[in-house]
């Protein structure tokens, strides 16, 4: 009977194990990309975030297969699941900074209103501009096993 629990035990902790493993290899990965685009944009001196650059090369790894989605799924899901916490050091800010930001909240606004729509159409065009790539090279696919 003690063996039964031991080996329930034992394959609970090998599940667990796995899926710390699990974890930690897509947190490597998604590290990989964010200091390789750190190096990028330092030596070739390009104006653009680090951030950008390694979510372009990120996307670019896994559309071509080089990365596969079940590799950094559950370092993602974490990440997602926990963004509030990133957000604290930015409250603590705003709360230090309240003088400033009562004197200069008009143009505040008008800087959030502005770019928070400008985000909200491009993605809404770059998401429509992706899903018709994905259909057209599907049919390219489709035409050419035909052929």
């Amino acid at each position: 009977m003690h063996s039964f629990y031991v080996r329930i035990f034992l394959m609970k902790i090998k599940t667990v194990l796995r899926q710390i493993s699990n974890f930690g290899f897509g947190f490597i990965i998604l590290l990989f990309f964010y200091y390789i685009s750190r190096l990028i944009v330092q030596f070739l001196h390009i104006q653009l975030p680090p951030a950008i650059l390694g979510l372009i090369l990120f996307t670019t790894a896994l559309t071509k297969g080089i990365i596969k989605e079940e590799q950094i799924k559950s370092s993602c899901e974490v990440l997602i699941n926990n963004m509030a916490m990133f957000l604290v050091p930015l409250f603590c800010g705003l709360m230090t900074h309240g003088a400033i930001i009562t004197k200069n909240w008009i143009a505040i606004f008008v800087v959030i209103f502005v770019t928070t729509t400008a985000v909200i159409v491009f993605t809404g065009l770059f998401t429509e501009w992706g899903i018709k790539f994905l259909r057209l090279s599907k049919i390219r696919k489709f035409e050419r096993k035909e052929k």
